[in-house]
C-alpha cells in the first residue's frame, strides 16, 4: 500500500463509474436481501425441528437472522464504484466513518458491496 510522508496511507479520490482494482486484500460488506433473510430463517427452522441446532441463544433469547455479509476481494480484483462515498448505516452498521468507505459493484456477481477506499486504486 503506498505509504506518503509520516506514513499517511493515500486514500484514492473515487467517482462513479470509476473502475477500480483491489491493491490489498480487502473486506467487503452489503445489506442482506429479504429473501436471504427468509432463507436464513427456513434453514435454521428445519435445523431446530431435526435436532441440529436450538431456537435459543445462550440468555435463551430467540435468534435473529444476521443483517449484513461479508466476502474477501483478493488482490487485483476490479470493481466498479457506484457511490464514491459511502455511510455504514447505508446498509444497517452503526458507526461512524463516512468518506472512508465507498460502494463498489462486483461485475461477477451482481451485487453491491462497502470496502474501505485505501484498499483500493483507479484502474
Amino acid at each position: 500500500m503506498p505509504i506518503g510522508p509520516a506514513n499517511i496511507v493515500i486514500v484514492p479520490k473515487l467517482k462513479k463509474g470509476l473502475l477500480v482494482r483491489v491493491r490489498q486484500g480487502v473486506s467487503g460488506t452489503r445489506a442482506l436481501t429479504s429473501a436471504e433473510r427468509n432463507a436464513w430463517y427456513e434453514k435454521f427452522y428445519e435445523d431446530c425441528r431435526a435436532g441440529r441446532d436450538v431456537w435459543h441463544d445462550s440468555a435463551g433469547e430467540s435468534r435473529l437472522a444476521p443483517s449484513q455479509t461479508d466476502t474477501d476481494f483478493s488482490v487485483g480484483k476490479c470493481l466498479t464504484v457506484t457511490a464514491a462515498s459511502a455511510s455504514p448505516k447505508r446498509i444497517g452498521m452503526h458507526f461512524g466513518g463516512r468518506g472512508r468507505y465507498c460502494m463498489v459493484l462486483d461485475t461477477v456477481t451482481g451485487q453491491e458491496w462497502m470496502v474501505a477506499k485505501r484498499y483500493l486504486e483507479v484502474v
